[in-house]
């Protein structure tokens, strides 16, 4: 059995997050439990796009705050603290 493998991308702008690359070996997308956990962090989604690829899967999520403004750092940092373990979780959960 192949192991799942998996690439997560933060997208900055200075130290503001704009988005994320998860690509993913399978295809399985993760934007649904992810979506939650952003939600709980006061993230939106503003532009989700999907792209199978072979056995992969790339999706990129462009991100920002509910009021519509930039991602500071502080929250940056809690953003992506809490985006890897949802999607290596669901990495480890494929298997």
């Amino acid at each position: 059995m192949a192991t799942p493998e998996t690439t997560v991308r933060f997208e900055e702008d200075g130290a503001k997050l704009t988005a994320v690359e998860i690509v993913r070996s399978g295809r399985h997308p993760v934007i649904v439990p992810l979506y939650k956990v952003l939600l709980g962090l006061g993230i939106v989604v503003s532009t989700y796009q999907v792209r199978p690829s072979g056995g992969s899967i790339a999706e990129r999520v462009v991100l920002q705050r509910r009021d519509g403004q930039a991602i500071d750092a502080r929250l940056s940092e809690e953003t992506k603290a809490a985006i890897l373990p949802v999607v290596l979780g669901e990495e480890s959960d494929a298997t």
